[in-house]
């Protein structure tokens, strides 16, 4: 990454202050426009129909393109909510949401979230539209929102506290493919062997190395649940952290510390990390349960 890209990202930890709420999503009015709700109504009901005959109960676009706080980038995060108590069907469906694209004409990323229930965190959540209903639940207010010297003046602090965590999974992640690399060097040194003794202790360390890489997944796993964790604490319990330095933090979930060192992870790629080790685990386990 160059030091550009490196500013570029410290600098926004949350996205910038406008003096406008985006034209490509809201008419006049600051209603959506109906090009925009058709294309995310349908583009999701046309995925669903491979899942299930159940139409979504709730359709809510959250997030920073409802507010004055974003970038010609930035995601449309459409959370919404389905009558479905099938744990697998609906991590299944999770795991194959219809996102990856823009919206056309625009550089906007629309992002579907699923669940089969109304999310506590959503009521200290910024402003909610409801696509379905196309109102909204709560409205955007430029006096509700973070001023921007409060992003400003927090992002170095945020970035100091976010190095724990930063660290920790730098570390764990490492751990992760140096045990791969050893356990792909152990497998491609096992049919070189002879010996019945030497094969027999060859398989144990790949065992060994598997059970390693499984355990580190786990941590993986633990690390992105803490961050989860920690941001939850600000938008469903009211608990955000609390720091000695002396800079302007509001009472709003998304001005949070917790919230903005999450930001911050998740800015810098974290995230897709994590879940990309995350999705080896069921692979070793596999080969574990054959050894």
């Amino acid at each position: 990454m160059d030091i550009n890209s490196f500013l570029k990202i410290n600098e926004n930890i949350l996205d910038p202050f406008v003096e406008d709420m985006s034209q490509e999503l809201w008419d006049k009015n600051l209603k959506l426009k109906s090009s925009v709700r058709i294309h995310i109504i349908k583009k999701l009901e046309t995925w669903l129909k491979g899942y299930t005959d159940k139409k979504p109960q709730r359709i809510l676009l959250m997030g920073s393109m409802t507010g004055f706080q974003y970038t010609e980038t930035s995601d449309i995060d459409i959370n919404f909510v389905i009558n479905e108590h099938d744990d697998e069907k609906l991590e299944a469906m999770r795991k194959s949401l219809p996102n990856n694209h823009t919206l056309p004409g625009s550089n906007h990323p629309i992002n579907y979230f699923v669940r089969n229930d109304i999310a506590e965190e959503w009521k200290n959540s910024g402003p909610i539209y409801d696509v379905i209903k196309d109102k909204w639940v709560k409205k955007p207010s430029k006096e509700n929102q973070v001023k921007e010297t409060t992003i400003i003046g927090s992002y170095r602090v945020v970035i100091e506290l976010a190095r724990v965590f930063l660290a920790g999974l730098d570390s764990i992640m490492t751990e992760f493919h140096a045990d791969v690399a050893a356990y792909k060097a152990y497998e491609s040194y096992l049919p070189t062997l002879k010996k019945p003794e030497d094969i027999d202790v060859v398989r144990e360390l790949i065992k060994f190395k598997i059970n390693e890489i499984v355990s580190d997944i786990d941590g993986v796993r633990l690390g992105k649940h803490l961050l989860h964790s920690l941001r939850q604490e600000a938008f469903v319990e009211d608990k955000s952290f609390k720091i000695s330095t002396q800079i302007i933090i509001t009472d709003s979930a998304n001005a949070s510390i917790n919230n903005m060192i999450y930001k911050f992870v998740e800015k810098l790629g974290y995230f897709e990390k994590l879940q990309k080790i995350m999705d080896e685990k069921e692979k070793y386990l596999a080969l574990l349960n054959q050894k």
